[in-house]
């Protein structure tokens, strides 16, 4: 049985405070006298169209639940999901279909469903199941694998913490994807030599950066009647005439030198 939890805090002017926790099975149908996760979200979402005061920020982790209990990470202990939010603003049918396209493709089952920012801004956030709940490092690993699988830009900042809270409201809506639910510690280990020289926090930028295009410059004869692409002797004779011209203390000609010797 996939089993995944669903903590939800009290979202306070500075803070937050734990409220409850529920416990879902991935697959209502698994027969293990478990209520499937889809049912239990919408069934919350749906509480708070109808009442006020409604615990508004979610979290996919098991934390010690006190009342004193807030999103720091010393009540947080496990995770049962990876969890991972991408602001939007005009865009969001784009994102979540993103999102959804890329871990269908991937072929993990996952959570697709609508969130907002503490703010009130609003976001789409991608649940990834997983067959065992993970410590803090683990966590963090295969959320910078996820976001490099996924590829996806303009992810909400500290988005890949264990201890990120998603906030809902009664409008939001959720759909639950078929596929394979993640082993985590066979999926860090598959990937253990890949994305190491990675910045996890690129993908919080807006749009990838730019390719840089560079091409040869075009060598123009004396007439001006035609023009070809410069050779790379030729640039490598060019380059060493400009520093000679220019800087010749400095000119580096072993270049030069090189072609000279082929």
């Amino acid at each position: 049985m996939i089993s995944i939890t669903l903590t939800r805090f009290y979202a306070n002017p500075r803070s937050y405070s734990y409220a409850d926790t529920y416990k879902a099975c991935l697959d209502p149908n698994a027969g293990y006298n478990c209520a499937g996760i889809q049912s239990y979200m919408t069934g919350l979402i749906r509480q708070m169209a109808n009442h006020a005061g409604e615990p508004v920020a979610w979290s996919f982790s098991e934390w010690r639940g006190t009342k004193a209990t807030n999103n720091t990470k010393e009540y947080w202990q496990t995770a049962t999901a990876i969890v991972l939010e991408y602001r939007t603003k005009d865009n969001g049918a784009e994102i979540a279909l993103a999102l959804h396209t890329k871990a269908t493709d991937l072929g993990y089952a996952h959570i697709i469903m609508d969130s907002l920012s503490r703010k009130g801004e609003p976001s789409i956030t991608v649940v990834f199941p997983l067959t065992e709940s993970v410590n803090a490092e683990q966590y963090a690993r295969l959320a910078a694998v996820l976001s490099e699988e996924l590829g996806v830009y303009n992810a909400a900042e500290g988005n890949m913490a264990p201890t990120h809270l998603i906030h809902v409201d009664g409008r939001c809506s959720q759909y639950v994807a078929d596929g394979a639910v993640i082993a985590p510690r066979g999926k860090i280990k598959e990937t253990q030599h890949l994305y190491q020289s990675m910045d996890p926090r690129r993908f919080e930028a807006r749009s990838a950066p730019a390719a840089l295009h560079l091409e040869k410059p075009v060598v123009t004869s004396e007439d001006g009647l035609f023009e070809w692409p410069e050779t790379d002797a030729e640039a490598i004779i060019r380059r060493c005439n400009e520093q000679i011209g220019g800087r010749a203390e400095k000119a580096d000609l072993t270049p030069y030198g090189q072609l000279l010797s082929e």
